[in-house]
């Protein structure tokens, strides 16, 4: 059997690792706490399946003007979700340390 995605869901933020400062408030929903994301679905990426109450690493850029106005401040899964692990927090830490051009966020799924 097959599960569909919305190609957009709203999940709130935890934690930023890595590129807050490229959030603007326009993207920011429900007081600061929550963006959109879209990509769910998508058959390039392998992990990319969250159900509500889920906790993950997501790895995203802004959304590329190729998926229309009403997107253009929402953001975009770039790799599969990652889940929370002390060994997986501690890889990002070290990749974030680096110069690897991404966002991460700690998002839970709503």
């Amino acid at each position: 059997f097959s599960v569909s995605f919305p190609p957009f869901l709203k999940v709130r933020v935890w934690r930023y690792l890595k590129g807050k400062s490229s959030i603007n408030r326009v993207i920011l929903l429900d007081g600061g706490n929550k963006v959109t994301i879209g990509g769910f679905g998508n058959p390039r990426i392998c992990d990319n399946q969250v159900a509500t109450g889920d906790t993950r690493i997501f790895f995203l850029n802004l959304a590329p003007e190729s998926v229309g106005l009403d997107h253009k401040n929402e953001l975009m899964l770039n790799s599969s979700l990652m889940r929370i692990t002390l060994r997986n927090l501690e890889e990002v830490e070290h990749c974030v340390e680096g110069e690897e051009p991404a966002l991460f966020l700690w998002c839970g799924a709503n």
